[in-house]
């Protein structure tokens, strides 16, 4: 994916410094603002299928399905349900305790990610592995920047290491039983119709099906593997023998264990 870094239109003096590291960083080109009014011209011009904006409320994906900045989603209903004593069918799934080791496989907007540190606690360990490095950037930016309303959720978000990396790529590297759970989450297997924020990241994602290599590669990093899907069959299919999720819910966690 060809990609560059640029700032907001406004306070392009003030963002050109920062927008320069991160071009550095993900070694990719700088393009001064001044010299597109419009970004969809600069992708146009410039031939990209993305831009990383550099503005003052921090990084922003821009291509020419839209617009994506960084924001913990659900997870702050989740987490407020989580506290009253309600059910969160991926929390049910994983069956997280305090000090617990989770590796979300699959990082994506990392709002599992999100619940899982906080019910893990500040001694346990979530780690989340993102193979698109545009999204692993941005979503790692905020991790860190982004404050919630919720004090318990900011040192959640603040807990999570992120690594870009493919799930194959770094479950190889990984000894058995590093982790209590690895879990799945293979984005955008089966698009539907969301926000302007999610149409945004399709193009940017990474879409390679979760294969059973991979799962294989999971059970000897985790006695425990957490698959989600919307389709049954499809976790059967990846040797799930248990099934999670509400009668009416659109999505089901299979869990396979060793």
């Amino acid at each position: 994916m060809e990609f560059a870094v640029t700032t907001g239109r406004s306070g392009q003096m003030e963002l050109a410094g920062q927008a320069k590291i991160w071009a550095r960083q993900l070694e990719v080109e700088y393009i001064p603002r001044n010299l597109y009014g419009r970004l969809d011209t600069l992708l146009e011009e410039r031939n990209l299928d993305a831009v990383l904006v550099a503005t003052a409320s921090g990084a922003r994906i821009v291509n020419a399905a839209g617009t994506f900045f960084y924001h913990p989603s659900m997870a702050v209903l989740r987490l407020q349900r989580l506290k009253n004593g309600e059910k969160d069918n991926f929390a049910a799934a994983l069956n997280i305790s305090r000090g617990a080791k989770i590796l979300d496989a699959t990082l994506g907007l990392a709002s599992d990610a999100a619940i899982a540190s906080y019910l893990a606690g500040p001694d346990g360990e979530v780690i989340g592995l993102e193979a698109s490095r545009l999204l692993w950037f941005v979503v790692s930016n905020g991790l860190q920047t982004y404050t919630a309303e919720d004090e318990d959720l900011t040192k959640a978000l603040r807990r999570i290491e992120t690594v870009h990396m493919t799930a194959g790529e770094y479950l190889k590297q990984c000894g058995r039983d590093a982790f209590d759970v690895v879990y799945f989450d293979p984005m955008f297997r089966f698009p539907v119709s969301g926000s302007s924020a999610m149409q945004a990241l399709r193009p940017v994602a990474y879409t390679q099906p979760l294969s059973l290599q991979t799962v294989q590669l999971a059970l000897n990093a985790a006695p425990t593997v957490v698959i989600k899907e919307r389709g049954e069959r499809i976790l059967r299919e990846y040797g799930c023998s248990e099934i999670c999720g509400g009668r009416y819910s659109k999505v089901k966690y299979g869990i396979i264990r060793r």
